[in-house]
């Protein structure tokens, strides 16, 4: 292999889909260990294996820290541009009784931390990617954010995840396009502090929030795709005063607990939807709402194209009413999906499908069953 062109094996190195392989190869020859130092991308991700490795009394000391592995792969790497790094899902199992209180080994927003290693790197980073071990971080604060906005000047993409984030000393980021902060929890020790954002680029949002905590933005201009998750969907859907941008809208709740949600808001703050995706949670809501309330006299969103619904129960006649006043109001709307889980059983589903079929021909209907405890068809 090292008869291939250095350009060929840095490509090869860089796409790597776990960066620890890279840390590996390092100790292959003086040829991959020197471009391994020119790898534009590293893929970091701590497994459960590796976890459970590191707290056994028999191995631990034999597996390197994982933030150790990170700063040996990045700190000397001349031409990063994409960095990611952070825990498996499969440690969200962890039984909280098995995890030690006071480790930080796997708190990545620790700003400490990261500050050993992102000034280096942030000349020519566009991508970063947070994940971290919510046991570890859920109660220690990290001033991460302010740290990212003031030395990535030149990020496009940013995702942080699980963290509790601190909202002082924000600078604005005018170079990034898509942000993602998902499952953090906003700082809410003082409650005259917001978020405020001052992203003029960014056209990509993914906002997962436990609340809807009071932010600012001063404004989203070429904001586009935007997807929001949160028990109290309305509250924050009404927090973007210039959703006239957004043409792609994907909303949820994380939680099974949820606020009344409607979709008169929905059609009051983004006159302008294309695509709109309603969650399992937030579809349950909209209807319950519908229910009591209909959609009388509200104007519909002649832009929307359109909508996946997914739905884990159906009052048949409820849901007809529900899903033919949406499509009398929106009346440019040529495609709907109805994502269905296997609560409804396949007969039901049928019917349902088929009596909107029947209803309105012109739209044309997808209708798929999910697997059980999964969002895949």
């Amino acid at each position: 292999m090292e008869e291939l062109p250095p350009s060929l094996i840095v490509d090869i190195l860089s796409r790597l889909t776990d960066s620890d392989e890279l840390a590996r190869c390092r100790l292959v020859s003086k040829t991959f260990n020197s471009l391994s130092y020119e790898v534009r991308s590293v893929r970091l991700l701590c497994t459960l294996s590796r976890y459970l490795k590191s707290r056994a009394p028999e191995t631990k000391f034999l597996v390197t820290p994982f933030k150790t592995v990170l700063k040996t792969l990045v700190c000397d790497s001349q031409f990063l541009e994409s960095v990611s790094i952070g825990v498996d899902k499969s440690l969200g199992n962890v039984a909280y009784d098995d995890v030690e209180d006071e480790s930080d080994d796997l708190y990545l927003t620790d700003v400490r931390f990261v500050k050993e290693w992102l000034p280096r790197i942030a000349g020519r980073l566009r991508s970063l990617s947070v994940s971290d071990f919510w046991f570890q971080s859920c109660w220690r604060k990290s001033e991460v954010l302010s740290l990212i906005s003031s030395c990535c000047h030149t990020l496009l993409k940013l995702e942080v995840k699980n963290a509790w984030l601190s909202v002082d000393g924000l600078n604005p980021m005018p170079t990034l396009t898509s942000l993602t902060l998902e499952f953090v929890r906003l700082d809410d020790e003082d409650l005259n502090k917001s978020l405020v954002l001052e992203t003029p680029s960014l056209s990509d949002f993914h906002l997962t929030l436990e609340e809807a905590n009071e932010f600012k933005v001063k404004g989203f201009p070429h904001l586009k795709n935007l997807q929001l998750q949160s028990v109290d969907l309305c509250r924050l859907i009404c927090m973007f005063p210039s959703g006239r941008t957004i043409k792609k809208l994907s909303v949820d709740s994380p939680h099974q607990k949820m606020t009344r949600f409607s979709l008169e808001t929905v059609f009051d703050v983004f006159p302008n939807l294309s695509y709109l995706n309603l969650g399992v949670r937030a579809w349950m809501q909209a209807e319950d709402y519908f229910s009591t309330r209909g959609l009388e006299g509200r104007i519909g969103m002649k832009a929307l194209k359109e909508i996946v619904a997914h739905m884990v129960t159906v009052n048949e006649d409820v849901t007809l009413s529900f899903i033919f006043s949406i499509l009398d109001k929106c009346a440019n709307l040529s495609d709907m999906a109805l994502m269905i889980y296997p609560q409804i059983g396949f007969l039901t589903a049928s019917d349902l499908v088929s009596r909107c079929r029947a209803a309105y021909p012109r739209v044309a209907w997808k209708w798929e069953m999910l697997k059980e405890g999964t969002a895949d068809a």
